[in-house]
């Protein structure tokens, strides 16, 4: 018979728990660095994603990878659940109309934040500040650049520029950061990152990130007012823990522009990955057209994107130069609070497990 002594079932035990412990900070760690990563995947070589309904009507086509459990919002506010994929087609199931906030042009309506939370007034003369940057640097409209995609700063920063510009015509003051984040794969965003942290050290009410999409014109082709114009679309990343909040953001920016420029929303596509939205519950990535429409097309349209935003943010236009700089009272911090609740749990996880290895170690 063979005796196993009480030393050597400790000692086994406690290898045991030590394994456990590593394998459970690389899983931590994978999941932490490489999970969004490969979820900003983006499909290349002039291909794209389609998106069907139960009928096989054609509800969207998106150059971003699409995931089960993605979901879109159309231009109807008709909202979808990817549930199945083969090859680039996504089908959907409808999950019914979402409901959209009411935008009214009273200043007493707008008064009221994306969430419903009446907004506190900052300091009277300050201006509602907008920052603006580009992940994927180097993308471009073939029409008017030549190509889909420049070496360097693309098409793309002429149509941020078209937003800048109408943003201050309207008395917003605009952070417009040029860096080039480039190349263009998975990295970017933890590079575009940087600059997006940078930004919110100047304590913008509003990021955005302006790209756009890589489908056929048809998709985002459009008349505003009998003008022409690119379709702008909005995507909300579902790994963050401003989730909810972005979302809720991104609802209200649909709203002002069904309201004040009909025609012109692409919808709200809420897709795998955060998009570095988990900075700013008011952090926004949207998409001017895609590389087959005309640039100037798209500067119309990111024009008239603006022109929605004093209504987002509850200011009259007339006002905009010292209108107040709305922030929402309870849900400013929600992500924070997630972010730092994870933080705790994972420390005192670590904490415990050096303890049982301590105790492991000196006990005899």
């Amino acid at each position: 018979m063979i005796m196993i002594s009480k030393k050597m079932i400790k000692t086994g035990v406690m290898s045991m728990i030590k394994r456990c412990f590593l394998l459970t900070v690389m899983i931590l760690f994978i999941i932490t660095a490489g999970g969004s990563a490969m979820a900003h995947n983006e499909l290349s070589g002039g291909e794209y994603f389609t998106l069907v309904d139960e009928n096989n009507n054609v509800i969207l086509l998106t150059g971003m990878m699409v995931n089960k459990g993605d979901e879109y919002i159309s231009a109807d506010n008709s909202r979808y659940r990817v549930v199945d994929i083969a090859g680039h087609t996504a089908r959907c199931v409808y999950q019914g109309k979402e409901k959209m906030p009411v935008i009214d042009d009273s200043p007493r309506s707008n008064a009221l934040g994306y969430s419903g939370t009446r907004l506190a007034p900052v300091a009277a003369k300050k201006k509602t500040t907008v920052a603006i940057y580009h992940t994927h640097s180097d993308e471009s409209y073939v029409p008017s650049d030549g190509a889909e995609s420049v070496n360097g700063k693309g098409g793309i920063y002429d149509v941020g520029q078209a937003l800048s510009n109408r943003l201050q015509q309207l008395g917003f003051n605009v952070q417009y950061n040029h860096n080039n984040h480039n190349p263009h794969d998975v990295n970017a965003y933890s590079r575009s990152r940087k600059t997006a942290a940078g930004l919110l050290k100047q304590r913008p009410d509003v990021i955005l990130d302006v790209h756009r999409d890589a489908v056929p014109a048809e998709q985002y082709r459009t008349q505003v007012k009998g003008t022409e114009a690119t379709k702008v679309k909005l995507v909300v990343g579902n790994q963050n823990p401003n989730m909810k909040t972005n979302l809720e953001f991104a609802k209200r920016m649909k709203a002002a522009m069904d309201k004040k420029t009909p025609g012109l929303s692409n919808g709200i596509f809420i897709g795998k990955g955060d998009y570095n939205q988990d900075l700013s519950p008011r952090a926004m990535l949207i998409e001017v057209g895609a590389h087959t429409n005309k640039k100037s097309d798209a500067t119309q349209g990111v024009a008239l994107f603006a022109d929605t935003l004093p209504a987002v943010m509850g200011i009259n236009t007339i006002n905009a130069n010292n209108a107040p700089a709305a922030k929402p009272l309870s849900t400013q911090n929600q992500g924070a609070g997630t972010t730092i609740l994870i933080i705790l749990v994972v420390v005192a996880a670590a904490a415990g497990g050096f303890y049982l290895l301590n105790r492991g170690s000196t006990s005899k």
